[in-house]
């Protein structure tokens, strides 16, 4: 049984939400392994590594927030694994281009427009693979749940509500969980207030104390 728990732009490993995933589980659930891959490289390289990981274990639950969690809807796709978004991206090819200037279109494919703190150069082939491989609607909606803030200082809520609240197929009437807060922010500062619904949403396991 595993969680992994897929970081952001300008994240990594180390991240605050997957430390204090990984400390929740240890103290009330030691049977979840929590795994945070780092994400600092080419997304279908990181779509292939989470792939690989989650292969190893068929009891396996996703979290993916902001970047993360426009990886996480691609592979609750390509999976059908349960996934928890917290506060994900959906136009992240898109949005991604501001590092890129006005004349994205006339740059070569191995141009830099970014390079994170922990060495991802984010170039425009990586961009144009964000916007190529941008699902166009949740395959598996009843497997997502998906937290959003209206305080999100980076990403519109909106955006989010908008695409998760799609059905699955037109003759589906398939809904993702979907949680709008007030307030907040983009980090989602009182995350471990969600550990417990994580939980007990991926795997069925609630908290006892």
């Amino acid at each position: 049984m595993q969680i992994v728990y897929i970081h952001g732009l300008d994240s990594n490993p180390n991240a605050e939400k997957a430390q204090k995933l990984k400390d929740f589980c240890a103290k009330n659930f030691p049977q979840i392994k929590v795994v945070a891959p780092d994400l600092n490289r080419s997304p279908n390289e990181s779509i292939a590594l989470i792939q690989e990981i989650i292969a190893k274990d068929p009891n396996t639950g996703l979290v993916g927030s902001s970047l993360g969690g426009f990886y996480g809807n691609i592979l609750a796709n390509l999976t059908g694994k349960k996934t928890v978004l917290l506060n994900p991206s959906v136009h992240s090819g898109t949005s991604l281009k501001r590092f890129f200037g006005e004349d994205f279109d006339g740059l070569p494919d191995d141009y830099i427009g970014h390079v994170t703190p922990d060495g991802w150069h984010i170039s425009k082939k990586d961009i144009e693979w964000l916007v190529a491989n941008r699902p166009e609607q949740s395959l598996n909606p009843q497997n997502l749940l998906v937290i959003l803030k209206k305080g999100d200082e980076l990403l519109n809520f909106q955006d989010a509500v908008n695409y998760f609240s799609q059905s699955a197929l037109e003759k589906s009437n398939a809904q993702s969980h979907i949680i709008v807060e007030e307030g907040g922010d983009h980090v989602m500062s009182d995350f471990e207030t969600k550990l417990p619904q994580i939980i007990l949403f991926l795997f069925g396991l609630p908290l006892i104390k």
